[in-house]
This record gives C-alpha cells, structure tokens and sequence, in this order.
C-alpha cells in the first residue's frame, strides 16, 4: 500500500490549495485545429489538433493584467537592462536527452510539463509514464476532489501526486499496463479506465529514490495579485537556470488566431515566440477568452531577439520545452520574451536533482 504519511500530505496540500481565493481557475479546456506557418511544420501535415487549458480570471485579477501589460509596453523592448548583472547573460541547459513530447489532443500539458523536467533531472532519457498518473488520476478525482489532469490541473497539483504516490516508467507501463491502457492515446477522445492506488503502488518508485526535489517559485493562487513583483520571478528564474535546474512554467495565453496560438514573434523558426504587442496587451482587458499552457523553461538569453510581425524588435528571450511534438515551433522548443512573461506567467516550480 501507499505510505499513510504521503497520502496526509496530499492531501495537506490539495485543501490548502483550495482554501485560498482563487483568482484564477481552470474551468476545462479549448481545444483548437492550429494551421502552421509556413516553414514551421514539416512534412504533409499543415494542420492539428491541440488543447489549452481554459481559464476564468476575476475583474480585479484582469485590471491588474492590463495595468502591467500597458506599463510593459512603454518600456523599450529591446532594452534588457533591469537584468541581474550578476547573472550570465545566457544559459542553455537543454533536455538531457529527452525528446520532444507530444500531449496530443489532451488538456495535459501539465503532466507532460511536470513529466519531462523529471525526467530532464533523473538523466535516464524518455523514462517516465504520462498515462499512469493520469489514470491514477481518474481514481483520485472520483474519489475526492483533485482533476485528474487529463483536462488540465496545476503544477503543483501535479508535483504532489508524485510525491505523495510515486513515479512510473514507461518500461512499467508497457508490461503491465495502467487502467485499460498500455500506450498513451495521443489522439481520440477517450482516456480509458482509472487505475488504483494499489495498482499504481505496484509498478511505482519513490521520487526521492530518484535524488530528485521540486520547490515552488511561483503558485497560481498569488500569482495575479499586486503582492507578486513579477521582474524578481524571472530573476529567480535566472537564478534557477544558472544553478542548474529546469522548470515547470504555466502562462495564459489568448488572441489563438494571431500567428501561432498567440506567438507572433519569430527567434529561429517563424511564430516560435511569445512576444508582447500592442494588440496582445490590448485584448488582455477586453478578451475574455484566456488560455493557459504549461511547459519547460531550459534556458534564457538576455540577447536573444524576436521579431514580431510588425516588425519590432523583443531583446531578451526564454527558451522553452513544449508539448506539441517536434513538428512545431524551433523543432518542439519555442521561446518567450521577458515582457510576455513577466505580464502572463502564473506559476513556476524548479525541479532539482539532489544526487
């Protein structure tokens, strides 16, 4: 069985989630058929199918969104000097051998996020399941109150499931299964059956017999309020990334028909970034339909420059891990500039291996 003390402290951590006002929340998904730029996605496929998760924001949290873009973009885009100067100005930790991951038509961008920094710091290539804890999920959702993460859920959500049940690798998947399934379904509408906790006992490992740590940076309950001075989230962020270590990232992303999924700059593929523009900033107030996705941070070059598609210049750029395969963006990574993140980031955690 399970350890008791992991299960209390899953559950320690679930209710205390839930007992702060939430300013944001997800309320299920959108799903989207994207057209890929040209040059962007290879092969005969020019089109496919991706899910993002779906969020509702309060009045206040919105206001306080716009204040900041509008104060972001009277600020010149190409001048990254309120970096830390103690910090390099570029670090590149890439995956460790891990590939590009492919989420499919599912809202679990999240658990791929979670799922590839892991296994980014366990050094074992592509070793973890996404389909186990996600059918372990279904057995949790059904039994209290926690999503299951097949239509999205939140990184610290995530990051405590394991903790408190352990990890599954894929070798385990395959042989024995989870709930009805040995392979993830990257396409179809089904997810199949949950699974136990004491099957999922079975075939897990402990994280920590991993050597492997996660720790917040950024939760979502505070992340959209005027206690939380974003400029001090990406130097951590840095900081992070200097020492070493990836992280799990969630952002709110909108205006889907510009560019792609929002990104309408361009680093080293066409609409690889997430650049903040004017009209982006615009409709942060007056759109409602905000999207979120999770994804890796691996790296970041206060040089870097993106061009959007009215021509400007974004100087200082993260680099990213994505989730939609290596058909898209800059071969599966993308790039995000410091004035996007810092207006649209809404959590962080830092996954460490300790051994």
């Amino acid at each position: 069985m399970y350890k008791p003390f992991y299960s209390l402290l899953f559950t320690t951590l679930l209710i205390s989630g839930h007992l702060n006002a939430e300013s944001i929340k997800i309320i299920g998904t959108t799903s989207l058929t994207v057209k890929t730029p040209a040059g962007m996605l290879r092969g005969e496929e020019n089109s496919r199918q991706i899910s993002l998760l779906k969020v509702q924001i309060d009045p206040n949290a919105r206001q306080l969104l716009a204040q900041h873009a509008k104060k972001s973009l009277l600020s010149d885009p190409t001048d990254s000097s309120g970096s830390n100067t103690r910090l390099p100005q570029q670090i590149q930790l890439g995956m460790n051998g891990v590939p590009v991951l492919d989420q499919g038509n599912h809202g679990t961008c999240v658990t791929f996020a979670v799922t590839g920094a892991l296994d980014a710091a366990i050094g074992e290539g592509d070793y973890l399941s996404q389909l186990c804890p996600l059918q372990l999920g279904l057995h949790l959702e059904s039994n209290g109150y926690n999503p299951s993460g097949w239509d999205g859920t939140w990184g610290r959500h995530a990051l405590s499931q394991f903790s408190a049940f352990g990890i599954v690798s894929k070798d385990q998947q395959r042989e024995h299964g989870c709930g009805d399934l040995v392979e993830y379904p990257v396409t179809g509408a089904g997810n199949g059956q949950a699974m136990t906790l004491e099957s999922y006992h079975e075939l897990s490992e402990s994280l920590e017999e991993k050597n492997i740590e996660w720790t917040q940076i950024l939760d979502a309950n505070e992340a959209l309020s005027s206690r939380v001075d974003t400029n001090q989230t990406l130097n951590e962020i840095k900081r992070t990334l200097s020492a070493g270590n990836r992280l799990t990232f969630g952002t709110l992303l909108l205006d889907f028909d510009l560019g792609f999924v929002g990104a309408v700059g361009s680093n080293k593929a066409n609409y690889d970034s997430w650049v903040l523009t004017p009209e982006i900033a615009r409709d942060i107030y007056i759109s409602g339909d905000f999207g979120a996705h999770e994804m890796i941070i691996t790296g970041y070059d206060d040089n870097a420059i993106a061009i959007d598609d009215h021509n400007q210049q974004h100087k200082g750029l993260l680099t990213l891990r994505n989730s939609w395969s290596d058909a898209v963006g800059d071969h599966g990574n993308f790039y995000m500039s410091y004035d996007y993140f810092k207006v649209l980031v809404i959590e962080a955690y830092r996954i460490k291996a300790t051994g």
